[in-house]
């Protein structure tokens, strides 16, 4: 069996191939340049090929050396991939991933895309922690959170936000109520609808608040939580009316429960996505639950609330591959 190629050698060939200096590489390697020297010539005896031409003033390489190099290097980054790869699946501190998530994301986005991401890195330690977008900013700059899944911040300097996909807010009212008999909703009749909406320190209210701002109308929220599905459950027992994009009550509208109305002759868009801190680059883990996520949402939005069923993991990995570079 012939001797294998090991990696030190792999590097000294390397290096010398680039500086063409023994007593550099020597110095770099913190070795004499004798040993360097001997460690070359033990190369050369092992591949039963000489990888240098050496004389007194200068080394340059043979065609056999060039002919080697590409492959070297190749190897040798590829062992070098191998080790940063093994640190991320079996290193505890690389091997976590700290979420922030708005009280949406949590319930309808994290589940179907966390499912998808445990079938390609089932090791992984995934922390959640909810919070608003403004809170996630806060997070953000203490590192306590890697990034956050939630809505684009009003501002986010010193952050970036990677978009994910865009929804828009209709207001959701009981079958039975004034407005969906009439099937339209009186401008004056707004501020003192009994709207059950977000909190006040959330984006969406900010967002609300500011639509209705441009028409000179003032909301005083009848009902404020920060819980999607609580505010269904109130809209269902005629309580009040909710203001939630179509996707979250898509199985409800389905049953004849709750019924949507639009907002006014102008749509309120909002944008959901991935925030982090400015110049951070995303690894491969992060990258891919990104591209997860925003499937899930895309999907979401598209179908009404009936997604994260069956994606394809494949397909995914495949759109983190192409998108790798931009991360």
């Amino acid at each position: 069996m012939q001797p294998i190629v090991e990696s030190h050698q792999l590097r000294l060939f390397v290096m010398l191939a680039r500086q063409l200096n023994m007593s550099q590489v020597a110095a770099e390697l913190r070795m004499t340049p004798s040993a360097v020297s001997h460690a070359l010539k033990a190369m050369e005896a092992d591949l039963r090929c000489i990888l240098f031409e050496r004389t007194s003033r200068r080394m340059r390489l043979t065609p056999a050396g060039e002919a080697l190099l590409p492959e070297a290097q190749s190897i040798l980054s590829g062992m070098e991939s191998l080790r940063t790869r093994a640190g991320a699946i079996c290193d505890p501190e690389q091997n976590r991933i700290r979420i922030g998530a708005s009280t949406t994301a949590c319930q309808f986005i994290l589940p179907p895309a966390l499912r998808e991401f445990r079938e390609s890195f089932p090791g992984h330690a995934i922390r959640i922690e909810p919070c608003t977008a403004r809170q996630a900013a806060d997070h953000i700059s203490a590192d306590r959170i890697d990034f956050a899944v939630t809505l684009e911040p009003a501002a986010h300097g010193g952050l970036e936000f990677r978009f994910m996909a865009e929804d828009s807010l209709h207001f959701v009212v009981h079958p039975l109520h004034p407005w969906a008999i009439r099937r339209r909703v009186p401008r004056e009749e707004v501020p003192t609808g009994k709207l059950i909406i977000s909190e006040t320190d959330e984006e969406t209210f900010a967002l609300i608040e500011a639509y209705f701002r441009k028409d000179r109308l003032t909301l005083t929220p009848f009902i404020e939580i920060a819980n999607d599905e609580a505010i269904k459950r109130f809209v269902n027992l005629d309580m009040g009316v909710g203001i939630l994009p179509r996707w979250i009550v898509a199985g409800e509208m389905e049953r004849g429960q709750l019924t949507v109305l639009p907002l006014g002759r102008r749509q309120l868009r909002r944008r959901w996505g991935m925030l982090h801190a400015k110049g951070r680059k995303l690894n491969f883990a992060e990258s891919l639950f990104f591209n997860i996520c925003r499937e899930v949402m895309r999907s979401l939005v598209e179908t009404g609330g009936r997604s994260g069923e069956g994606l394809s993991v494949f397909l995914v990995l495949l759109t983190a591959g192409m998108r790798m570079a931009a991360c």
